[in-house]
């Protein structure tokens, strides 16, 4: 597995402190052994429980998930869990984040239930999901494996099946090492005007890079990076491409996940990870109120919530999400999230309020 551009001579514990800096949302304690008390018979399946009712599961025969991730991603998870459960068929619709929650909005407004699990990629949207009350509440029997601070609250409207972070990535054959940028304020460098590519609004992890280096930095940040003319795409895969062949020298919302798959590639590209940290975000996973198929929700997220399900988290190439899971071991690299100085909101009030601001501003920028 590829580590840090080694013509930096950086590595991860070298460059960043240790310590996990995610926010923690204002959770009441879990209580040991709260799926029992939803009444569920809970059964063995596998290596894992589930509060399922298996042959309900069976019968239903499908389900309907909503993801932020990529298509590949998305299909790989699904195509994970039909392995194991082969007589579920699981079908899925990929958007960014943003444009998820317009969709099943949209939907439940006009009485369309068609969705049996959601996963958002930033704590802003699932908690505005929450209040508009479109969860169903399941308190898996996995929950126990998992701290207060990765599942909703009230436990049981969405877990943390992971965490996603960015750095900063250039093309090495169009910036030399010596003058690729070393920490974020260097991305203001006039030499990097019209070769810079970042996300679209409706990206949750450029939602929480904006809001987290506004925090650090001021308003006066984003003016000035605006002013380097940046393009704005929807996938991290269409950025990784354009930076793998040139056509972009730096991503300066640069996934570690994206980074990891295109360096194994052969990419010429490099990771810069800034010293004041990473901009970090959570993805928020839960199952859908009037859910068509319930029972077989139910199994997918016992399944993903499980150690099978973080281990394909962390260790499919187009995901690598680290995991929040108790006692999960590092990502395939050998990393673990402790080993990351990570960025993510701690007022989520603030976070929240601050929503409309960022997509009138970003969206400004790219001239959207």
């Amino acid at each position: 597995m590829s580590r840090f551009d080694d013509s930096r001579r950086t590595t991860r514990r070298s460059v960043l402190q240790a310590g996990l800096a995610l926010a923690a949302l204002p959770l009441a304690g879990l209580v040991a052994g709260q799926a029992a008390a939803q009444e569920r018979k809970v059964t063995k399946v596998l290596d894992f429980t589930t509060g399922a009712d298996m042959a309900k599961a069976e019968q239903e025969g499908e389900f309907l998930f909503y993801s932020h991730d990529s298509e590949p991603a998305v299909a790989g998870i699904i195509e994970a869990f039909q392995k194991d459960f082969p007589k579920i068929k699981g079908r899925y619709v990929r958007l960014q984040n943003g444009a998820l929650f317009t969709k099943v909005l949209a939907e439940r407004s006009a009485g369309r239930y068609d969705v049996d699990v959601i996963q958002f990629s930033e704590p802003a949207t699932a908690i505005d999901f929450q209040k508009r009350g479109g969860y169903q509440r399941y308190v898996s029997p996995q929950s126990d494996a998992y701290s207060a601070d990765h599942l909703s609250n009230p436990v049981g409207d969405y877990f943390w099946v992971g965490v996603g972070f960015a750095g900063i990535v250039y093309n090495t054959n169009k910036v030399k090492p010596e003058d690729a940028p070393k920490n974020w304020k260097d991305l203001l460098n006039p030499k990097f005007a019209n070769g810079m590519s970042v996300k679209q609004s409706t990206s949750g992890m450029q939602f929480a890079e904006w809001y987290e280096l506004r925090r650090l930095y001021g308003d006066d940040y984003w003016k000035a990076f605006a002013k380097q003319r940046p393009r704005g795409f929807d996938s991290r895969a269409q950025i990784y491409d354009r930076l793998a062949k040139g056509d972009d020298k730096i991503c300066a919302l640069g996934e570690y996940a994206g980074f990891l798959l295109q360096k194994d590639k052969g990419a010429p590209i490099a990771f810069v990870a800034p010293p004041d940290g990473l901009p970090a975000a959570p993805m928020l996973n839960g199952i859908v109120d009037k859910a068509p198929h319930p029972e077989a929700a139910r199994l997918f997220v016992d399944w993903l919530m499980s150690t099978r399900g973080q281990s394909h988290e962390q260790s499919n190439k187009y995901l690598y999400y680290g995991s929040v899971r108790k006692g999960i071991g590092p990502l395939p690299d050998g990393s673990k999230l402790s080993d990351f100085k990570l960025l993510s909101p701690n007022d989520m009030a603030a976070y929240m309020a601050s929503h409309d601001t960022f997509n009138k501003e970003w969206n400004a920028m790219l001239g959207l």
